[in-house]
């Protein structure tokens, strides 16, 4: 655990063409794989000049063990570093090779760095792939739970007004962006924090709504980098404590005085003490799939 000091403590935690059996090559065309498949995706992050690079595309990458995964548990794309260097920053690559298993959405899932042996990358693939499908399925259950409350509901009310149209239920497998009245980060950057550990005031002629809240960005260089990938810069769980999301199912703003980066995500925390609960266990409260809308922060037990 490292603490960086930049105005305010944040606390940094670090964990650190296409059918199945075969590496892709193309970003674009591996990500929208993995969403139709509603698998992990696998970033591998190498160069023609890196030794380490070629001895783990011969010893591990070619293996059968690893391609037999392709298609079936994660979807896998070679990225050449020099030739995509924006993701090398998008992803924040620091050497080489490295690999980042990624949620079809774009949440990092887990990452590791440096040269690896067979069994060790199998068994990085497989612990990233199991905490996704077990993810999976607890959202899942929990949002068809919320359809059938939502469907009782609504045959409920056009019992009473049957002249009324249902209002359409939500589908998106991530949060609900609805009013965004609300400003994230208290009016900081979520580009300089993230990217540099600075609180940076943004301003509002820089601002872009996502998920109900409005972030503020320094620069217009930094509002296209925000646009391009909000979900990579804001707060997960629109900001909310996720200790206290997990134990108490309560949905409560928490402080930019006390935010932790986990898995490159950034979390907001009430309190000290909540923050130190958890860094015991930062994949129970991290891991845990919500379906969060804006209007049920502040405080309302979630139902």
């Amino acid at each position: 655990m490292s603490i960086l000091t930049v105005t305010f403590s944040l606390l940094v935690i670090s964990i650190s063409q296409t059918s199945a059996g075969d590496w892709l090559h193309d970003f674009d065309v591996a990500l929208k794989q993995a969403q139709e498949k509603d698998m992990p995706l696998l970033l591998h992050f190498h160069a023609s000049w890196c030794g380490p690079c070629h001895q783990m595309d011969q010893t591990v990458l070619r293996t059968a063990a690893v391609k037999n995964l392709f298609g079936k548990r994660v979807i896998g794309v070679k990225i050449d570093s020099d030739q995509h260097r924006h993701l090398v920053d998008r992803f924040n690559v620091r050497s080489l090779p490295s690999d980042i298993l990624l949620t079809p959405t774009g949440t990092i899932i887990t990452r590791t760095d440096g040269f690896q042996s067979q069994n060790v990358y199998l068994s990085f693939l497989g612990r990233g792939a199991s905490r996704y499908e077990k993810d999976r399925r607890v959202y899942l259950a929990r949002k068809s739970k919320l359809e059938l409350m939502e469907r009782k509901r609504q045959a409920e009310q056009q019992q009473e007004e049957p002249e009324t149209e249902p209002e359409p239920q939500e589908t998106n497998k991530t949060y609900v962006a609805t009013n965004p009245e609300r400003i994230g980060l208290e009016g900081y950057s979520p580009i300089a924090l993230t990217r540099d550990r600075k609180w940076k005031k943004g301003q509002e002629e820089f601002s872009w709504p996502y998920q109900g809240i409005t972030y503020q960005m320094a620069s217009r260089t930094e509002l296209e980098i925000f646009k391009a990938d909000p979900g990579r810069y804001a707060p997960q769980l629109l900001g909310c404590d996720p200790v206290i999301l997990n134990k108490q199912d309560r949905a409560i703003p928490g402080d930019t005085k006390y935010g932790a980066y986990y898995d490159h995500n950034l979390y907001l925390f009430v309190d000290l003490e909540s923050r130190e609960e958890f860094k015991k266990n930062p994949d129970r409260y991290s891991r845990t799939m919500h379906v969060l809308k804006i209007e049920q922060v502040g405080g309302s037990v979630l139902r």
